[in-house]
C-alpha cells in the first residue's frame, strides 16, 4: 500500500504538472490536491473499519518496525513542524536574539526526545500489554485515582495541541480551496473522523503509514525543486552551505545602512508611544480619536484614495470599543515592534557573545521539548501497537530516521528562502516590489506585510513581517516554482495535521471512554459498547476541537510548545520513576502529577498577555529567571520529580 501511495502521489504530480503546463487554473489544481488527499485517508479508514477493540485501540499488537515507526513520524510531524518550522529558523534565526530561543532549540528537543523515548519507555509499555497511558499507570500503581488524573492529565495536554492542529488544517485547506477558515476547518474534519471513526488505531495506522510518504515526498520533492532554481544541483544541503556566504555578506551590509537604523529608531519611539497609552488608556484613546477624526475629514474633503481612509479607520483606537480589547491589541502591536528590531537579519544576532538570557531560554526549551516528546500519550501509544518490545524500539528509530530526514530540508529550505528575502525583498521600492511579494500580501491570509516606517519609500528588513507559522506555503511563488509545487506541499501540510489530528483524537476518546468510564464505572461492559462509546465521544471531541481552533486562538507554535511542557510535567516524572524505582507508590504517583501539572499551568497562564492585562501584572514581574512561559516544564519537571519522592517515602513510612 505505501508503494502504492508512493507511486500514485508521483503520478499525480505529473498529471497536475502537465495540466498546470497547458494553462488550467491554479485553484482547479490546488484544489484538486486537497479533494485527492482527503477522499484517499478516508477510502482508506473505511477499508479498515473494525469493532474488535484489540484492533480498534492498539491494531491488533502486530504492526512491525518499519510501519509502526512511519506512523509515530506522521504522527509527530504535526503543522507546527511541517508549516512553521522553516518560517521559524528563517524569522527567528539558529540561535535566537538574546532574549529569546532560535530554531535550533526546536531541532534539538525534538529529536532528542525520541532519543529518551527508545531508551527509556519504548520497550517496558510494549511489555506492559496496556491500551493506553493511563491505564498504564494505573495498573502500575494499582490505583483508580492515578489512573484518573492521568487521563485528565492525558486530555488536557491532547486538547491543547489538537486544537491548534485543525488550526493548522483550517489553515491549509482554506488557502488551498479559497474556501473561508471555518469552511476549511469542518471539510479537513470530516476527513479525520472518517479515519479514526470507522477502524480506530487499526484505521489510523495505515493512514499514517501513507501520510507518512506524503509528507517525506512533498519536503523531498519541494527542496530539490527549489535547490535546482536557486544553485542548478538538487543537493539540497550543499545548496544551503552554498548560500550561507552570500546571506552572512549582505545581513552585513543591511545591519550597518544608515536607513535601516533609522527604521529602528522610529520604531522603539512607537514602542515608547504604545507603553505611555497602555499605562494610561483612557486618555490616549480619546486623544487618539480627536487625530483619527481630525484625519478622516481632511482626507475626506480631498477626495483622498479610499485604501488611505480604510487605513485610518483600521486604526484600533477608533475602532475598538471595548477598551480591554484596545489595550490587548496596542500589547500585541508593542510585543511584535519588539520582535522586529530584536530578531537577527541573518541567521545570528551580531555583536551576540557570551552568556545571555536567550541560551537559558534555549537550554530550557531544549529541556522541555525532550521530555515532553519522551511524554506525550498520543505518541507513546504506538508502543504498544508492535509484536515485541524490541520492535516497539526499533520502530522509534525508524520514526527518527523520517523525521530527520524532513528537519534537515527545513532547515535548508529556510537558509534559501533567507536569501530572496534579503536579496531581492530588502531594498526595494515600495512601488517596484518582487512579484511575489505582492502576491504574498494580497493572499486571502496574508504572508507578508510590510510597514514603511520611516517613510522614505524603500523596504528595510525592520519593516518586514513574515507570517512564520505559514510561510511555507508561499514557497513556489517566492521561488518562482511550477504552481503545482503549492498543491504538492499543502498535500503533505495537510496530511501532517490530519495524521497528528487523528491520533490525538484517538487518545482523548480512549481517555475519556477506557479510563474514565469503562475501567472504572462499567469494567464488564461488553466488546461492542466499548468501541461505539468511544467512536460518539471522539466525534464529540472532534467538533469541539474545531469549534474552539475557529476562534484562531493564538500562533500554532506556541500552543504546540505548551502542550510539551504540560507533557513533560506530567508524565515524565511519573513514568521514570514508576518503571526505574521500585519505591514509587500511588501517593508518590499522584504528587508527582498534581505538582508538576499545577506548576505548569500556573506559569503559563499567569504569563498569558490576556491574563496580565486583566490583573495588571507585568511581565518582567511574573517571569522566573527570565524563562518564556513555553518553557515552564522546565520548573514542573524537578518539583514533580521532588514531590513524587517526598510523597512515597512518606507514604511508606506510615504503612
Amino acid at each position: 500500500m505505501l508503494l502504492l501511495s508512493l507511486a500514485g502521489l508521483a503520478l499525480l504530480t505529473l498529471l497536475l504538472l502537465l495540466a498546470d503546463i497547458a494553462g488550467v487554473p491554479k485553484g482547479v489544481v490546488n484544489g484538486f490536491f486537497l479533494v485527492v488527499s482527503i477522499i484517499g485517508y478516508a477510502l482508506i479508514g473505511m477499508m479498515c473499519r473494525t469493532t474488535i477493540p484489540e484492533e480498534y485501540f492498539v491494531a491488533g499488537r502486530r504492526i512491525s518496525a518499519p510501519m509502526n515507526g512511519m506512523a509515530t513520524a506522521a504522527d509527530w510531524l504535526s503543522a507546527a513542524s511541517f508549516i512553521g518550522l522553516a518560517g521559524l529558523l528563517l524569522s527567528d534565526g539558529f540561535v535566537g536574539d538574546g532574549q529569546h530561543p532560535g530554531g535550533l532549540a526546536y531541532l534539538l528537543g525534538w529529536t532528542g526526545g525520541f532519543c529518551l523515548l527508545g531508551c527509556l519507555f519504548a520497550a517496558k509499555l510494549n511489555r506492559s500489554k496496556s491500551i493506553t497511558l493511563p491505564d498504564f499507570l494505573g495498573r502500575r500503581f494499582d490505583s483508580v485515582a492515578v489512573r484518573w488524573l492521568a487521563a485528565w492529565g492525558a486530555i488536557l495536554c491532547s486538547s491543547v495541541y489538537l486544537v491548534a492542529q485543525i488550526y493548522g488544517i483550517g489553515l491549509v485547506a482554506s488557502m488551498l480551496s479559497g474556501l473561508t477558515f471555518e469552511l476549511g476547518v469542518f471539510l479537513a474534519l470530516g476527513g479525520v473522523l472518517l479515519c479514526s471513526f470507522l477502524g480506530g488505531m487499526r484505521a489510523v495506522t495505515w493512514t499514517q503509514g501513507v501520510q507518512c510518504v506524503v509528507i517525506v515526498a512533498s519536503m523531498v520533492a519541494l527542496v530539490i525543486a527549489v535547490s535546482l532554481k536557486t544553485q542548478g544541483h538538487p543537493f539540497v544541503t550543499v545548496a544551503a552551505a552554498q548560500s550561507l556566504p552570500l546571506i552572512q555578506e549582505r545581513a552585513k551590509q543591511i545591519e550597518s545602512d544608515p536607513a535601516e537604523l533609522a527604521t529602528r529608531e522610529v520604531i522603539s519611539q512607537r514602542m515608547s508611544d504604545l507603553a505611555v497609552k497602555i499605562a494610561d488608556p483612557l486618555h490616549a484613546r480619546e486623544l487618539e480619536r480627536q487625530t483619527v477624526a481630525r484625519q478622516l475629514a481632511k482626507a475626506k474633503a480631498e477626495n483622498a484614495p479610499l485604501r488611505e481612509i480604510q487605513k485610518l479607520e483600521a486604526n484600533p483606537a477608533w475602532r475598538e470599543t471595548s477598551l480591554d480589547r484596545l489595550v490587548g491589541a496596542w500589547q500585541s502591536e508593542r510585543g511584535y515592534l519588539a520582535q522586529a528590531i530584536d530578531r537577527p537579519v541573518g541567521f545570528q544576532k551580531p555583536y551576540l557573545s557570551g552568556w545571555n538570557p536567550g541560551w537559558n531560554n534555549s537550554l530550557a526549551l531544549v529541556f522541555c521539548l525532550m521530555l515532553g516528546t519522551a511524554a506525550l500519550p498520543h505518541i507513546l501509544v504506538r508502543s504498544y501497537t508492535t509484536a515485541t518490545p524490541a520492535e516497539a524500539e526499533r520502530s522509534i528509530v525508524w520514526a527518527l530516521a523520517f523525521i530527520v530526514i524532513v528537519y534537515l530540508c527545513a532547515s535548508s529550505l529556510a537558509v534559501l528562502l533567507k536569501s530572496y528575502v534579503l536579496t531581492e525583498l530588502v531594498g526595494s521600492h515600495l512601488d517596484q516590489l518582487p512579484d511575489w511579494a505582492d502576491r504574498l500580501k494580497l493572499r486571502k491570509l496574508a504572508l507578508l506585510s510590510i510597514q514603511d516606517y520611516n517613510q522614505d519609500g524603500i523596504v528595510q528588513f525592520a519593516d518586514i513581517r513574515l507570517f512564520s507559522d505559514y510561510l511555507v506555503l508561499g514557497v513556489p511563488e517566492i521561488t518562482h516554482i511550477s504552481a503545482v509545487f503549492t498543491g504538492l506541499l499543502a498535500a503533505g501540510a495537510l496530511a501532517a495535521a490530519l495524521s497528528t489530528a487523528d491520533g490525538l483524537l484517538l487518545t482523548i476518546s480512549n481517555a475519556l471512554a477506557q479510563d474514565l468510564y469503562f475501567q472504572t464505572v462499567a469494567p464488564n461492559a461488553p466488546p461492542l459498547r466499548r468501541v461505539m462509546l468511544n467512536k460518539i465521544l471522539l466525534m464529540v471531541v472532534a467538533l469541539l476541537a474545531a469549534w474552539f481552533a475557529t476562534n484562531r486562538p493564538v500562533s500554532i507554535l506556541f500552543w504546540v510548545t505548551c502542550a510539551f511542557s504540560l507533557a513533560a510535567a506530567t508524565f515524565f516524572p511519573v513514568l521514570l520513576l514508576g518503571i526505574y524505582w521500585r519505591g514509587m507508590n500511588r501517593m508518590g504517583a499522584l504528587l508527582a502529577m498534581v505538582s508538576g501539572l499545577g506548576i505548569t499551568l500556573y506559569y503559563i497562564a499567569v504569563n498569558h498577555p490576556w491574563v496580565q492585562m486583566h490583573l495588571q501584572l507585568q511581565a518582567s514581574d511574573t517571569l522566573w529567571l527570565g524563562l518564556d512561559p513555553v518553557c515552564a516544564g522546565v520548573f514542573g519537571v524537578p518539583v514533580g520529580f521532588v514531590f513524587g519522592f517526598i510523597g512515597s517515602k512518606l507514604s511508606a513510612l506510615k504503612n
